[in-house]
């Protein structure tokens, strides 16, 4: 899979990128703003999005423009999970401080999402409900 990291803490974006590329995907940026992740968002099939950036607190928005433009299944992360629960951009968030185990869970599950595998379970990931 095609996987945008968009994140602006330099470490975090290097283990992201360290552990996606051992599982075999493909990564795209890291983007640190809105504006670098809206460039590169229609390369990716999956973004995992920091809520708060260099730019703010735009993480969110992103999620959106990146689901909604492009068809991007979004995973966020943040030290705050209850700040994306009502977003209908992302699929589910991982609270940061994370383990690799959580990013390979997230994955799996945004994985079967996009090709409408029956989705596994997540200890790590909180699942964003879905509106009706």
């Amino acid at each position: 899979m095609r996987i945008l990291i968009v994140e602006d803490e330099a470490l975090i974006a290097m283990d992201l990128e360290d552990i996606l590329v051992r599982l075999g995907h493909e990564v795209i940026g890291p983007a640190r703003t809105r504006d670098e992740a809206v460039h590169l968002g229609d390369q990716a099939q999956i973004a995992l999005v920091d809520v708060r950036l260099a730019d703010g607190p735009t993480g969110p928005e992103i999620g959106s423009i990146l689901s909604s433009t492009y068809g991007t299944t979004v995973v966020f992360t943040t030290g705050n999970p209850e700040s994306v629960m009502d977003s209908k951009a992302g699929i589910g968030v991982v609270t940061k401080p994370y383990t690799p185990e959580a990013i390979v869970e997230a994955l799996d599950y945004a994985i079967a999402q996009r090709t409408g595998r029956d989705a596994v379970q997540t200890r790590f990931m909180k699942r964003i409900p879905v509106a009706l």
